[in-house]
């Protein structure tokens, strides 16, 4: 079964060539380049969350607590009535180190008890949710943003299913729905729900 490096370079490689070349046909520009090159790279690695063992999984974890602490500390240290803000740097650092903690551990967990492997995150819903919550994410940035990262976004989770169909020379990475119809079927209406709220939204900026 390919790894976690081998996910990462294939997914990489792939993105950067993809965004190369639609910067070379549609003018995408660096921050809509950049986003684009995010969303293939990270997709080509999100369907590894439901893997114990996976460092995908791991990363998962210290994003989720780099950004808790991020905001702990920025709110601890802007000035307001409340809480008695702006802390001394000190507490601003204990307070965003419990953040981190407390939303890394949170995170690993709620993935531990919530999939198993090859499961949801390996249905063919995943590739299309997460586009979709890529392009939510971009909705002020136009729609050329919004289309280069849904269509990177999906497509590096393609990368990932296609590359463990062929190893396992099987197509049940690719299966549309997994053993938990009910979790399935959620998963597939919150998809829905997700592309048509931004695809489908004429007050989308140009």
């Amino acid at each position: 079964m390919p790894n976690f490096a081998c996910h990462l370079a294939v997914g990489a490689v792939t993105s950067a060539l993809a965004v190369a070349y639609g910067d070379a046909r549609y003018d995408l520009g660096n921050t809509c380049s950049t986003l684009a090159f995010l969303a293939g790279v990270s997709g080509s690695l999100l369907p590894d969350l439901d893997s114990d063992a996976s460092r995908t999984r791991r990363l998962s974890g210290a994003v989720a607590g780099l950004g808790a602490a991020a905001a702990a500390a920025g709110f601890a240290l802007s000035p307001g009535n409340f809480l008695g803000r702006p802390w001394h740097p000190v507490h601003a650092a204990v307070a965003a180190l419990a953040a981190f903690l407390l939303f890394n551990t949170l995170m690993m967990e709620l993935l531990k008890r919530n999939t198993v492997h090859r499961g949801l995150f390996h249905s063919l819903s995943v590739p299309f949710l997460y586009a979709g919550l890529w392009a939510v994410l971009c909705t002020g940035l136009g729609r050329k943003t919004v289309f280069a990262v849904w269509v990177m976004a999906a497509g590096g989770v393609f990368i990932h299913l296609a590359l463990d169909a062929g190893k396992s020379l099987s197509l049940r990475p690719l299966q549309v729905c997994t053993k938990d119809l009910a979790a399935s079927t959620r998963l597939w209406l919150a998809t829905a729900m997700v592309n048509l709220m931004v695809l489908v939204n004429p007050f989308l900026p140009a």
